[in-house]
């Protein structure tokens, strides 16, 4: 039987080397009758489902618009990101100020030099601490010797 149906449907679809066949089988076999009805039945809705869409001059540029958008990437954005960043941002400074701000003095810094050097030729480096507790460091170079 499917050898027959597909003879009928290559003879269907426009094949007229079959055709004589074709016909001889539909006349003989109230199957392959209803199947070339079933056929035409189906290449009728086909018809009815393909109708084809014309774009006025007037409908270009929104048609071109839904291409176009669909071929490039949507635009990021970042506005609430960024906006939340700077408000995190903002508070954070803000809370590190207040502890600095919050936070006990420290008590008494001393500090005592051991050992001072320069590299610079001829030149002498001294210190000396003063009656509040200052120390002073200072750098002797010879005359001429630095432009």
């Amino acid at each position: 039987m499917n050898r027959k149906l597909y003879t009928i449907e290559r003879w269907f679809d426009g094949d007229t080397a079959c055709e004589a066949e074709a016909k001889a089988l539909i006349a003989s076999a109230p199957a392959c009758a209803a199947h070339v009805e079933a056929l035409k039945f189906l290449r009728n809705g086909a018809r009815e489902l393909a109708q084809r869409e014309s774009i006025e001059p007037a409908q270009f540029p929104a048609f071109m618009a839904g291409i176009r958008e669909r071929l490039e990437p949507a635009p990021r954005h970042y506005r609430g990101v960024l906006a939340i960043a700077s408000v995190v941002a903002a508070s954070l400074i803000a809370a590190i100020a207040i502890f600095v701000m919050a936070s006990p003095a420290p008590e008494n810094i001393s500090a005592e030099v051991e050992q001072v050097g320069t590299t610079i030729e001829g030149a002498e480096v001294g210190y000396y601490n003063t009656d509040n507790g200052t120390m002073t460091v200072w750098v002797d170079v010879p005359e001429g010797d630095l432009p």
